[in-house]
């Protein structure tokens, strides 16, 4: 039998933009921030901030190195993402505040909380993490004290007013019995038909640790959904998506789409014994059990391949072959299934495929750029404007001055169409 071949997919008024950035910042994560669109133009975009001076590689490095001194940023735009005046910036979380401060903002000593009507259209939640829970930590579980907390705390915080004022007390989200620590990322959640809500989170099950590094590695990661039936002020374990029960990998970066026929559909990266891919599995009973996760793309069709410059873009290491990063799906108003996402090998850059029929087959990668000068890139989130233009921001580097595992790390934006 003839597999069918994968259909191509061509975009037009492709344009980009640069969205925030200075050569003095290193500005990166947005989809750990998020995207809103309230609609009449009005975006927001967020991201990870810090001042950098670009002198050694501990300035480009993520968890030990510019996070610690970075800043939640909310930067929106009121003319469909055309511009981004500073006067609207907001600071949501300062992970450079010292520990205590972080810690008060965290656990504050009055904890009334505020009802909020997350329906509402500006209404908005925002999912983060701090390392402000435990003191020094060896990473066994079993020394933690009663009621301490590991050092990554995962915590909600609401906004009523599409993001200008959030509320005092956030909500700590606490792992599942099972896991370590928890995140979620900024991909929506969903609103199920009775007003509850849910949303994919990663887990981490244990930890890896190289003596006298600093970093910590996550052997086993897996997908859990989490459920609110108050609007927020609680978050709650639900079920697994998706684990690696060999313990070789796993599954990260999730996102939650609910199609109008009831089926929730989860997107995320494979990084396991199973695989390196972009997977997506479903559910038809609200979240209870779930599918095998499976590709929704396919080897052999890569539109990278060709566009490869040889001789160029050697100095990034690749880990493992997982040059695919970060996928963030949208459901367009025709109907369709849009996921874009990063691609970390050469030719560096943002690529994305469709799919026509609710996630059973998928097109095609398409290229919306390819032009990065390391694989120290990505996590886009996509929003569809009012006209039917796709706006998608991520953080980015091109060729510079600076030889830092790529350029000044910036954050981006494409508008495209997607031709019919």
């Amino acid at each position: 039998m003839d597999l069918p071949v994968p259909k191509s997919v061509e975009i037009k008024d492709v344009r980009h933009i640069k969205v925030c950035g200075t050569k003095e910042t290193y500005c990166a994560h947005p989809r750990q921030v998020g995207v809103f669109n309230f609609g009449n133009g009005e975006l927001v975009v967020g991201h990870y901030h810090a001042p950098t001076a670009y002198s050694s590689l501990n300035d480009v490095a993520h968890a030990t190195g510019y996070k610690r001194r970075a800043k939640i940023l909310l930067q929106r735009s009121l003319d469909y993402g055309e511009t981004w005046p500073e006067e609207n910036n907001v600071v949501v979380f300062d992970e450079s505040a010292p520990l205590e401060e972080r810690r008060r903002r965290l656990f504050p000593e009055c904890q009334d909380r505020e009802e909020i009507d997350m329906s509402q259209p500006e209404a908005i939640f925002l999912f983060g993490r701090s390392w402000s829970g435990g003191r020094s930590w060896s990473g066994d579980l079993s020394t933690l004290e009663e009621g301490e907390l590991p050092p990554m705390v995962c915590f909600c915080l609401r906004s009523k007013d599409k993001g200008w004022t959030w509320e005092n007390v956030p909500t700590i989200i606490d792992p599942s019995a099972h896991c370590a620590e928890c995140h979620k990322d900024n991909h929506p959640v969903v609103r199920m038909p009775d007003g509850s809500f849910v949303g994919a989170w990663t887990g981490y099950q244990g930890y890896e640790f190289t003596p006298g590094v600093q970093a910590r590695s996550y052997p086993n990661r897996e997908v859990l959904l989490y459920a609110s039936e108050d609007d927020g002020l609680s978050w709650e374990y639900v079920a697994p998506i998706a684990h690696d029960p060999r313990g070789l990998g796993g599954y990260t970066y999730a996102n939650l789409i609910l199609l109008p026929t009831g089926r929730l559909l989860c997107f995320m990266l494979v990084m396991s014994a199973s695989g390196d891919f972009l997977g997506m599995n479903h559910s038809d009973d609200g979240g209870n059990s779930w599918s095998q996760v499976v590709p929704i793309t396919r080897r052999g069709y890569s539109p990278w391949t060709a566009r490869r410059v040889r001789g160029r873009f050697t100095h990034w290491r690749q880990v493992r072959g997982r040059f695919y990063r970060s996928p963030w799906p949208l459901l367009l108003r025709d109907g369709r299934l849009l996921v874009v996402f990063a691609r970390r090998k050469a030719p560096y850059g943002i690529g994305g495929l469709i799919s026509e029929d609710d996630g059973q087959t998928w097109s095609r990668e398409f290229i919306i750029r390819d032009d990065g000068a390391s694989g120290d890139l990505g996590y886009p989130v996509v929003t569809e404007l009012d006209d039917g233009r796709i706006f998608t921001a991520y953080y980015f580097n091109v060729e510079d001055d600076v030889h830092l595992r790529g350029g000044r790390r910036f954050i981006g934006g494409s508008f495209f169409r997607i031709s019919s």
